[in-house]
């Protein structure tokens, strides 16, 4: 009976679910919603090749920074664009020397640091030291102190460094020394002591004696 009063039901009494019930799970497999498209990558930096803006600004430098051999119309610079060739010649820069060093313009950090600038700063044959003083100058030393001794007689703060060796193109350097108990020495500012930085009566002979102040001995 129970099966022939299913059959007798209305459609209605099966395919309808009770307000209150819950759906029936959907036999059909769930639709994940598609996936983002990729970001696309930056493109790669490039560097623009410079405008002849850049060939002037250092052609334009002063003539006693200026040396080399190598003519303006054949530089190319670091990313192998080629300048302007011939290069434009204004009245600034026609009262520059022809000749214009490569480095100038193919690295301009190296403006400093090229090979002519580096021979007039650092020579490799160093100058001489020079007589600053006949006497020695008696100085009380702090010991863990470090302190730099003039080497080549020019410093204005005798008998310390004060940067003249550099400023002057002598290719020298200060001598740096250090005590390990305070006390009062006498330092040598004759520049011709056998135990520098401290004076050992060399300022006493004719030889230093008769050289001029300023002068090498």
């Amino acid at each position: 009976m129970g099966g022939m009063g299913a059959l007798l039901r209305p459609a209605a009494w099966v395919s309808t679910p009770h307000p209150g019930a819950a759906a029936p799970a959907s036999s059909s497999p769930r639709r994940c919603p598609p996936p983002l498209p990729p970001k696309p990558r930056p493109l790669p930096l490039r560097r623009a090749p410079p405008g002849p803006r850049v060939a002037w600004c250092f052609a334009a430098l002063p003539e006693r920074l200026l040396g080399g051999s190598t003519s303006p119309s054949s530089l190319v610079t670091p990313f192998s664009y080629p300048l302007i060739s011939p290069m434009p010649r204004s009245p600034a820069v026609s009262s520059l020397p022809d000749d214009f060093p490569l480095e100038f313009l193919r690295f301009p950090l190296t403006l400093f640091f090229s090979c002519q600038t580096t021979a007039r700063w650092f020579p490799k044959t160093p100058a001489k030291s020079v007589v600053a003083q006949k006497t020695p100058i008696k100085v009380e030393l702090v010991a863990g102190k470090t302190y730099r001794w003039c080497v080549c007689g020019r410093s204005k703060k005798q008998p310390f460094c004060d940067g003249s060796h550099f400023f002057q193109h002598t290719g020298l350097s200060p001598l740096k020394f250090k005590v390990q108990e305070t006390r009062t020495v006498a330092l040598c500012t004759c520049k011709a002591t056998q135990k520098p930085p401290y004076c050992d009566g060399t300022h006493r002979s004719e030889r230093v004696q008769k050289a001029e102040v300023g002068s090498p001995l």
